[in-house]
């Protein structure tokens, strides 16, 4: 039967190629709990998204993402554009983080190690967890994500990071941070608003938290909760002096950044953010929505997706 049916959606590309040699111990794992397992690969003109939005359309029960952040970004984009535009049911959301940097799977608390992630899809604890919506850049029509956005300065290290060829993981976002650091950016002039509130202030960072952790290492939002209504806004409320820059990005890993008086957090739901002179890079769960873009607007979307994790029923 369908309902009995995990539809699995591997990326063989994540992890620089690795991904695709975990493909019969998934099988196995997943099949081993009485399920069965429908298993198909991302490929060129049939990505993760449109394999996700297929399957939602049919109904799927259970829609499980193995690769990346990139993954399971194109998974939920796949799921939620069915949902709102098909009116269809939501299927669960299963994570199995073999990808670079699998922060989406670490805020949920799902276990890397692949017999773990795959027992908590099995045990089938689900949590509602919040969406967030962003329009402008590459996708003037909206994209969707779950971890997190990211504008100013660390896109720019997301983007570099990507970019190695032999580096993976932690260990890239902290070369791509150090290059970045020696091409010190500008800072934005923009117009910030959060829900009721409008701010004019020069920023070279701001991140928009669903959970709390970025680029493998670094908690952007250390008091972000996935289910809370809320996104926590975390931005540099000043322009950083480029001696305080280093040592900033350093509190980044602990997510201390948040005491400085460099930083300001506001929890909100809508926000929408208008350059006047530098463009913005920004992404979404670690894709790509501008290399530069003059504005955009983000909304979030309140326990709109289901999502196996550790959770004991909460």
């Amino acid at each position: 039967m369908q309902d009995n049916t995990l539809f699995v959606i591997l990326n063989p590309h994540a992890a620089k190629g690795k991904a695709k040699k975990q493909e019969t111990m998934i099988r196995k794992l997943l099949s081993d709990g009485g399920r069965e397992v429908v298993l198909v690969y991302t490929e060129a003109g049939v990505g993760a998204m449109q394999l996700a939005y297929q399957a939602t359309v049919e109904k799927r029960s259970a829609i499980i993402a193995a690769g990346g952040d990139g993954t399971v970004n194109e998974v939920a984009n796949g799921i939620l554009k069915a949902v709102m535009t098909e009116k269809v049911p939501a299927p669960i959301l299963g994570v199995l983080p073999i990808g670079r940097g699998n922060d989406f799977a670490w805020g949920m608390g799902i276990p890397k190690p692949l017999v773990q992630a795959c027992a908590t899809i099995l045990k089938g604890e689900v949590k509602h967890i919040d969406a967030g919506v962003i329009y402008g850049g590459n996708y003037p029509e909206g994209r969707f994500f779950v971890n997190g956005q990211g504008v100013g300065f660390e896109p720019l290290v997301n983007f570099l990071a990507s970019e190695f060829k032999h580096i993976s993981g932690t260990l890239s976002y902290v070369f791509a941070l150090i290059r970045i650091l020696l091409h010190y950016p500008e800072p934005y002039s923009v117009e910030l608003t959060m829900d009721d509130q409008v701010l004019n202030l020069k920023t070279q960072q701001l991140s928009i938290c669903n959970g709390r952790r970025m680029g493998s290492a670094f908690l952007m939002g250390p008091d972000a909760l996935f289910d809370d209504g809320y996104f926590d806004v975390v931005y540099a409320n000043a322009p950083v002096p480029s001696k305080r820059m280093v040592p900033l990005a350093l509190t980044f890993l602990s997510g201390n950044q948040v005491k400085q008086k460099e930083f300001s957090v506001v929890r909100a739901r809508h926000i929408r953010m208008v350059s006047s002179d530098h463009p913005l890079p920004i992404h979404v769960d670690g894709e790509e929505i501008s290399k530069g873009c003059m504005e955009f607007s983000t909304d979030l979307l309140e326990h709109v997706l289901p999502v196996f994790c550790p959770c004991d029923g909460k």
